[in-house]
């Protein structure tokens, strides 16, 4: 299951295309408030349209999940390009809602697709002797790009001119520049000579379940949280602080947890593999209750450094989780796997977009935006919970 090159040029243009994908998911992060005073839409609406992309990943990953197992890494990784490419495209060309739904729902299905398939590849395509390389690469890559993409956003609203348009043809030129990386790298995998392409279903072998669930947990929590800074962040700051058309705050804070997540990933190798978990879930909680706080302060600097220790505790944790389901995974179910993984982490995160777009409209963004947090807080320390109670009775094996 090696890939046939040993070097680490496959790697990085395994690594730059998954960056690539996730930067796209979130470039139009910044771009909604722009959206909303351009065509007048609700936080309904926005909500409506982030729903969309979630739609599009959960319906390609439990569709694709398992393919890169039976044709193979690669024609995925270039299909998931290729439809990254069209929904920048889509949103270049949008002019009203349809198109800008169509652009989500590509976007979705082009993370689904890579959320699955690339986690499994880029960990094969890392030289021989750098398996944590290559784990690291892969949720380093996710998460980065997640970060990334308000930034790259805002940086392109202010810098050209035409911000509901030219922001996608920017991420298009990353796009070109990913696929030209991607197309010479060899297929990373074997895979079966008469594919059998069909639906996943959401099942999990019995030899990783012990592993499965305690990882599961953290990824509900921890991308529940990611989803709610999400969808609250840009409105927060824009309707509450005071910095609506400041398109670079709203992007580097909204982006901030997923870059802080990829320095946690980092900080997960140096810790011992069986505390990760628990240790990754009390930073998230310790955070969590600093951004319920900074949020009902309405105080910026709190609310930065909450999101820093959040993003901490959700990298740790996430690295920590993804390492085990792979690595517990019986041969030639690593991708359905880890796509079931994943499929739950976006169910996580899709649950707070929508319930705070349903709520702020009636009760007011600011009063929405702390229960939420409050309620994040009590199931972030149910987690914890679960998860030192599982260990202490010795029933989650290595998790």
């Amino acid at each position: 299951m090696r890939a046939r090159s040993s070097g680490w040029g496959p790697f990085l243009a395994g690594t730059f295309a998954f960056a690539t994908v996730m930067l796209g998911a979130t470039v139009p992060t910044p771009i909604y408030p722009i959206y909303a005073a351009q065509y007048g839409y609700s936080q309904l609406i926005v909500t409506v349209i982030f729903a969309a992309y979630a739609v599009g990943v959960i319906l390609a990953l439990l569709l694709t999940g398992p393919w890169s197992d039976e044709v193979g890494r690669k024609p995925l990784l270039l299909a998931g390009l290729g439809m990254s490419g069209l929904s920048s495209l889509v949103f270049a060309l949008a002019d009203g809602l349809p198109l800008i739904l169509s652009g989500r729902v590509l976007s979705g299905v082009s993370v689904g697709i890579y959320t699955s398939a690339a986690t499994v590849a880029v960990g094969e395509l890392a030289p021989p002797g750098h398996d944590r390389a290559g784990t690291l690469g892969a949720t380093a890559a996710n998460m980065g790009g997640l970060g990334l993409g308000p930034i790259f956003g805002a940086v392109a609203i202010l810098a050209l001119p035409s911000p509901l348009h030219l922001p996608y043809v920017a991420h298009l030129a990353l796009v070109a520049a990913a696929l030209a990386c991607l197309w010479p790298v060899a297929e990373p995998a074997a895979h079966a000579t008469k594919p059998r392409l069909r639906p996943q279903g959401l099942a999990v072998p019995s030899e990783v379940r012990g592993v499965f669930v305690p990882a599961a947990i953290c990824a509900f929590s921890g991308f529940m949280i990611c989803g709610f800074l999400t969808s609250v962040t840009p409105a927060y700051l824009g309707q509450v602080l005071g910095f609506e058309g400041r398109h670079l705050v709203i992007g580097t804070v909204t982006g901030l947890v997923f870059l802080m997540s990829c320095l946690g990933q980092v900080l997960e190798g140096w810790l011992p593999e069986r505390t990760s978990l628990p240790v990754g879930m009390a930073l998230l909680l310790t955070g969590l209750v600093a951004i319920a706080s900074a949020l009902a302060m309405r105080d910026i600097v709190a609310l930065v450094g909450a999101i820093v220790v959040a993003g901490l505790g959700h990298g740790i944790a996430f690295r920590g989780g993804l390492m085990r389901v792979s690595g517990a995974s019986p041969p030639g179910t690593r991708s359905a796997v880890v796509a079931t993984y994943f499929v739950v982490a976006y169910v996580a995160i899709s649950i707070p977009v929508v319930s705070v777009g349903l709520l702020s409209g009636p009760l007011g963004l600011l009063p929405v935006s702390i229960g939420f947090a409050a309620m994040a807080c009590l199931l972030c320390a149910l987690s914890l919970i679960l998860i030192l109670l599982r260990r202490r009775r010795g029933a989650g094996g290595r998790a």
